[in-house]
């Protein structure tokens, strides 16, 4: 599994162009360092080339993406703290992301709310 990351209070990444091989608990340990504010996220990928990106939503709940680049869209799901450490176990057991269940296909905002 490769990992890729960004840590904007503590000023670490590893870029989403060039995700580095992981294991489990170093994925556990970035996860947990994530802060709970300010946009930071882990991202994971598999052999088959399918990224799942986690980002910390509101107080109890995370993001769950399934990115689709070339749609500007992505699969989408809040889940909690203890369902993100399951699925990321579950990954490093192979389980295929696109059957985490309750994902939703979303495109991604590309206009401004303002004028």
């Amino acid at each position: 599994m490769k990992i890729f990351f960004e840590n904007y209070a503590d000023d670490l990444q590893v870029e989403t162009e060039l995700p580095l091989e992981g294991s489990l608990s170093q994925a556990i340990e970035i996860f947990h360092n994530l802060p709970d504010y300010d946009g930071s996220y882990i991202g994971l990928m598999n052999q088959d080339g399918n990224t799942v990106q986690i980002s910390k939503y509101d107080r109890f709940l995370f993001l769950v993406e399934i990115p689709v680049y070339q749609e500007q869209a992505s699969y989408s799901v809040l889940f909690t703290y203890f369902q993100v450490m399951q699925l990321i176990e579950d990954l490093y057991k192979g389980f295929d992301p696109y059957n985490i269940k309750g994902l939703k296909f979303e495109q991604y905002l590309t206009k401004k709310a303002t004028k």
